[in-house]
């Protein structure tokens, strides 16, 4: 083993650990090679990423390694502010993220089936994420020097899971004695003028009705530090041996979160021109109501939370398929062609309903919709996110091989074309070849559509 390799492995694990220095960098023209560890900049230790952020923001900059001979190295430079060192990490905080302290009664990761990889059980609670990642922290594993780095580098927004502001439901949702100062920690967020968004998992007779009006009502006072509250029902797997007996929100339970949510919306938007607080699309996709529209929800702040992605999908849909102009001279192929829509089974009815639109249009598509049932996490997840392989693989051996199938990619992993239950791609592709996976978006949704249509089988995987 050469010295080099003996150094890398040596250093690796510690804090500040460079796993890579990008080609033409200006860590590549100093000389830094992975494994370095980078130790001070302009005298300050770097703990994290927030410590290496804000001061390479510096034009001048005094920049200790430590070397894989465990020699310190200090090298001097000018750059423009926003220019990037070169440096990539170990870790992408720099240090370790932290994880959760809770036992929250209510946490998907503990439903998980047994043997799923490792980084769906791991869970985080590290205020770092929610202002990198968009992450939600419940912020119980804080200190008044973590408060402290938050208002000293201006992070904002922070994400912050409240579920609760009674003291006592808080701590017995969360399973933590220590869980109730967070009103605290909000307060001094808040007077440091810290841009929050916060969340509500909300579960059935526990921090609904009379709770679920105290946490809205205290939340409200720290408009307009706060920015949104967003409230999302519980999810419950199948696997939940030993967990606390949650209960499934019904229809009934739907509308009354509905109607209780419009009176404050109401009186929000008089006083302060926003509506402030939000529902999923769960919640009236279940109840059988009416999506608000897509003016209700402001700049869409809660997206990722699955709050306006009817609204914006609506909203989108109908701009694109009234911009999409079919005349004789549109080349069409001549052969009618079978789609099925594989989706879950909440938004089933909604697509179907858009997907007739679309054959209105392009009259050669003869689609069926599919609303898949969940059998790796449970028939109560309804949603498209969490389709896994196994289920859209039992739908797609029901139909005949001259359908092409067609399904969101928000069921994939980001990076890999692997879905939750880690079965690949490309086993469904050797059921039927003619699989099309669409982008997330009504643009995408109609776009594919037009591209069958013409007989172009066109896949975002």
């Amino acid at each position: 083993m050469s010295s080099y390799e003996s150094g890398y492995i040596k250093n690796r694990g510690k804090t500040g650990v460079i796993k890579q220095v990008i080609k033409g960098s200006i860590a590549a023209e100093m000389g830094i090679k992975p494994g370095y560890i980078l130790s001070k900049i302009n005298g300050e230790k770097i703990i994290d990423i927030l410590d290496y952020k804000y001061q390479t923001a510096d034009e001048y900059l005094v920049i200790e390694f430590v070397n894989l001979k465990g020699e310190t190295e200090i090298y001097e430079l000018e750059k423009d502010a926003t220019e990037d060192l070169g440096l990539i990490f170990e870790t992408e905080l720099i240090d370790k993220p932290r994880n959760c302290r809770n036992k929250c009664i209510f946490c998907f990761m503990n439903q998980l089936p047994k043997n799923v990889r490792d980084t769906l059980v791991f869970k985080d609670d590290d205020y770092r994420l929610s202002f990198f990642s968009g992450n939600y922290v419940t912020m119980t594993n804080m200190t008044d020097k973590d408060l402290d780095r938050i208002i000293k580098y201006r992070l904002s927004p922070i994400n912050i899971s409240i579920h609760a502001t009674d003291e006592k439901v808080r701590c017995m949702m969360l399973n933590n004695r220590f869980a109730g100062k967070v009103l605290g920690y909000i307060d001094r967020l808040y007077k440091a003028k810290i841009n929050m968004n916060m969340q509500i998992v909300l579960c059935k007779g526990i921090n609904d009705g009379e709770i679920l009006e105290k946490t809205i009502k205290d939340i409200s006072k720290y408009i307009p530090y706060v920015r949104c509250l967003a409230i999302v029902p519980v999810g419950l797997t199948k696997h939940r041996e030993g967990q606390y007996n949650l209960q499934e929100l019904t229809k009934e339970d739907c509308k009354e979160v509905i109607k209780l949510i419009s009176k404050y919306q109401k009186e929000f938007k008089e006083k302060y021109k926003t509506n402030f607080v939000y529902l999923a699309d769960e919640f009236y996709l279940k109840a059988g109501v009416k999506i608000p529209d897509y003016k209700e929800y402001g700049k869409f702040e809660n997206i990722e939370n699955g709050i306006g992605m009817v609204a914006n999908f609506e909203h989108d849909f109908n701009r694109c398929l009234n911009s999409k102009k079919v005349n004789e001279n549109e080349k069409l192929d001549k052969e009618n062609k079978k789609v099925a829509i594989l989706t879950g089974k909440i938004s089933k009815d909604y697509i179907e309903e858009k997907a007739k639109l679309v054959s209105k249009k392009y009259k050669n598509l003869d689609i069926k919709v599919v609303g898949v049932t969940n059998t790796f996490f449970g028939e109560q997840i309804t949603v498209t996110g969490l389709m896994v392989g196994r289920d859209l693989k039992r739908e797609i051996e029901k139909l005949p091989k001259d359908y092409i199938i067609v399904f969101s990619e928000v069921c994939l992993k980001e990076d890999e074309d692997i879905f939750l239950d880690d079965m690949k791609l490309d086993e469904l592709k050797k059921i039927n070849k003619n699989i099309v996976v669409v982008e997330d978006g009504a643009t995408s949704f109609i776009k594919a559509l037009e591209n069958i249509s013409k007989g172009k089988i066109v896949s975002k995987r």
